[in-house]
């Protein structure tokens, strides 16, 4: 299963808009800020920067892709705490499947900050979750 993750928190009111956590992946900068899990008993596999099969623009469309079939993949990276009392919040993500999935998503979560990143794994505790 092949899939492109790009990230982006965006924390909104009326037309002004804060943003608090936005990743464009444009070079392999990702790797020395993004930290992978170690959780013991998963076979995680690796990201890699390409902008796929498809794209518009080659250097603007970069993602972070799966490398390898039938893997876990886990992945994160640290952002400023913030609050949304009274505002509205939005996350949003892109995935591009560029096979068939037969099994397997693409999926973005949101954890509070006791998280440990080296430690993430399916039954983490997590504040949001959504993809496909």
């Amino acid at each position: 299963m092949k899939i492109f993750v790009a990230v982006c928190v965006i924390f909104a009111v009326s037309v002004r808009a804060d943003v608090f956590f936005e990743e464009k992946f444009p070079d392999s900068t990702w790797e020395k800020n993004w930290v992978y899990s170690e959780h013991p008993g998963k076979e995680f596999g690796k990201f890699v920067l390409t902008a796929g099969k498809f794209y518009n623009d080659a250097e603007n469309d970069k993602g972070l892709q799966t490398s390898q079939d039938a893997r876990f993949y886990a992945l994160s990276k640290k952002f400023e705490p913030f609050s949304n009392k009274d505002k509205n919040l939005v996350v949003q993500f892109t995935v591009k499947h560029e096979q068939n999935i037969d099994c397997g998503g693409g999926y973005i979560k949101v954890f509070d900050c006791s998280l440990e990143q080296k430690d993430m794994h399916g039954e983490t505790p997590y504040l949001l979750m959504f993809g496909e």
